[in-house]
């Protein structure tokens, strides 16, 4: 008869920053007596990356098509912890039997990551040894968070602003220009804020505007075997009518929300990165180029301190555990931060547990310690969506994972632009505003 085994985690939102604790427990059910060596569940953090590239080469006077593989792979922390049996034949009774667990995730690890060339992941997966037959496993994968906080990064508080113009026409039917005015008030931005676009889109020619279109890209650059690939995806966008030849559009305060994504730079990870753009665009009809701008973007997983007032809480705080840093380095060295970039040392642990306790439904959130005033975040799968993990997962869920990302929730509307939002030490005429790609 079949042995069943499943993993379950304490905190069942399956979220953990670093040197917080993953404890649970495994069920390993039996309907009859087993024979095992030993049972034991390894923690594992890692990133690996893979894509392949068509070449042509001449052999023997014939062109030859092959396909060229780039791999690389990192490794973050490995630890097997031993739950039951000592390596020689053992018998496990029938019936139900669970083992506890607890693990606690190194300092300087990349946030989860997941597409179809890389992925960061962080597994824990169970494994029972069985002499003279196939091992049984099972996986439970889970999301880890990295903290960008926006206040460390001086870019972040930034405007985008831009004026532009062009014209359409030749000389022999030259019209008026086709021009815009942007204005955003900062370039650092979490998950769940909204990028509030003023812009002045004007018509002057004698063409239709087919669209006015606002957006942001993540950019993924994957590195193998001294080989680089980049990815652009679009993550969000807005797109406003036509305007008619002669006409304005104004945008006032448009929102433009940003959604549950990996903190910029995936810090720790070094053959993944990631970056954000903005873009606005103005699309004549017919055969006429776009009058575009795009400026990096920011996304990190700690707001700005003064927009703080602008987020309400994820739920009501409850008692939470105590999380020990951890004694001893772990398997695998921690990678360097890139140059120029610092994170604080947040310290995780909390106050003990009152009487009563139950496990969280999200974790302890480490910004907290370092800014009490921060409303913590709720944690929200990637726009994504799901990905298959089938190679490195046994588990019956069908290998399918979605890490999350913390997200605030906003409680009020951000302020409307104006040129007082500008630190004191920025030109309103742009003089210190993000310069375009």
């Amino acid at each position: 008869m079949p042995t069943n085994l499943s993993l379950t985690l304490d905190n069942p939102s399956a979220v953990f920053f670093a040197g917080q604790t993953v404890s649970g427990h495994l069920t390993v059910t039996c309907t009859n007596d087993k024979t095992f060596r030993e049972i034991t569940i390894k923690f594992h953090g890692f990133s690996k990356v893979h894509w392949t590239e068509r070449k042509s080469e001449r052999r023997e006077g014939k062109t030859v098509t092959k396909t060229v593989h780039y791999r690389s792979s990192e490794d973050y922390y490995g630890s097997s912890i031993l739950v039951w049996g000592t390596g020689q034949e053992s018998t496990l009774p029938a019936g139900t039997h669970n083992f506890n667990f607890s693990y606690v995730l190194p300092q300087n690890i990349p946030s989860s990551f997941e597409s179809k060339i890389g992925q960061v992941r962080h597994v824990c997966k169970a494994k029972i040894n069985v002499p003279w037959g196939f091992d049984k496993t099972c996986s439970q994968p889970y999301s880890v968070n990295s903290l960008y906080d926006l206040n460390t990064d001086p870019a972040a508080q930034h405007p985008i602003q831009c004026n532009e113009h062009k014209y359409l026409c030749c000389l022999w039917c030259k019209s008026g220009p086709l021009s815009m005015v942007l204005r955003v008030s900062r370039s650092g931005y979490v998950p769940g804020e909204k990028i509030m676009i003023n812009a002045e889109c004007s018509n002057k020619t004698n063409d239709v505007v087919d669209y006015t279109e606002a957006n942001i890209h993540q950019i993924v650059k994957y590195r193998a075997q001294g080989k680089t690939k980049s990815i652009d995806r679009k993550v969000a966008e807005i797109k406003r009518p036509a305007i008619a030849a002669g006409d304005d559009d104004i945008w006032s305060g448009v929102a433009l929300l940003i959604p549950a994504l990996p903190p910029s730079k995936l810090i720790f990870c070094n053959n993944i990165d990631i970056y954000y753009t903005f873009k606005f665009k103005v699309s004549p009809s017919g055969c006429h180029s776009n009058l575009d701008y795009k400026v990096p973007l920011i996304i990190g997983s700690i707001p700005l301190r003064e927009h703080f007032p602008m987020f309400r809480p994820a739920a009501l705080p409850q008692p939470q555990p105590v999380m020990p840093l951890p004694s001893a380095p772990s398997t695998f060295g921690p990678t360097a931060p890139p140059a120029g970039f610092s994170v604080d040392p947040y310290n995780p642990n909390v106050p003990p547990p009152q009487p009563g306790f139950v496990a969280p439904s999200a974790p302890v959130f480490p910004g907290v310690q370092h800014y009490p005033d921060l409303p913590p975040p709720s944690y929200n799968e990637c726009m994504f969506g799901a990905d298959g993990i089938e190679e490195d997962s046994d588990d019956e869920s069908g290998g399918m994972f979605a890490p999350k990302y913390a997200s605030y929730n906003l409680s009020m509307a951000p302020p409307p632009y104006n040129e007082s939002m500008l630190p004191p030490n920025m030109n309103p005429g742009g003089g210190m505003s993000v310069q375009p790609y």
